[in-house]
């Protein structure tokens, strides 16, 4: 499967997904000091994040569409009507033409459906545009509201995977939601 970005922004009434873009860097830096960022462990921003490292992880989120990198793809949601970012959207590609879609929405953001946007939105470019076979979400036990954006989404629940991370090999099982 060839990954390629979206020729124009993913975009709905309420939002945008798009490139990331250098006037997300301010965005990036408080998305960086959001107390639940660094509780989750795929969020690849650190936290605290200073203006340098909010530009360097920018700039390995675009390039992940022309080269591998330790991010992979990545895209904003931003508001359709400020472009501010909200949020953020990661793409890793997987076996048998699937790919794995894993997002967060900046907490000031939430419970406005902002995230079962971006992830429908970016599902379906997938499966339409990359041509993907199905699309997988793989979500932790405890976080019932991203199993509520799956759902929403017209995901559904088709077991559960173990998972190592890479940095520590502690392993860890998530439930998998797919859409095909």
């Amino acid at each position: 499967m060839i990954l390629r970005p979206p020729a124009q922004p993913l975009s709905d009434a309420g939002i945008v997904v798009r490139l990331p873009r250098d006037r997300d860097l301010d965005a990036l830096v408080r998305y960086g000091d959001d107390a639940d960022v660094r509780e989750t462990i795929w969020v690849p921003i650190p936290t605290p994040c200073s203006q340098a490292q909010a530009a360097e992880r920018l700039a390995e989120f675009g390039e992940g569409w022309q080269q591998e990198n330790r991010f992979g793809p990545a895209l904003i949601v931003a508001d359709a009507h400020t472009d501010a970012m909200t949020g953020i959207v990661f793409l890793r590609p997987r076996k048998r033409e699937s790919v794995e879609l894993s997002y967060g929405v900046a907490a000031a953001h939430r419970n406005r459906g902002i995230a079962t946007a971006a992830v429908s939105l970016f599902a379906r470019w997938c499966l339409d545009e990359l041509a993907a076979v199905r699309v997988e979400l793989r979500i932790g036990p405890p976080n019932l509201a991203s199993q509520r954006v799956a759902a929403k989404a017209g995901f559904t629940q088709e077991g559960i995977v173990r998972s190592q991370l890479a940095a520590t090999g502690d392993s860890y099982e998530d439930f998998l939601f797919t859409l095909r």
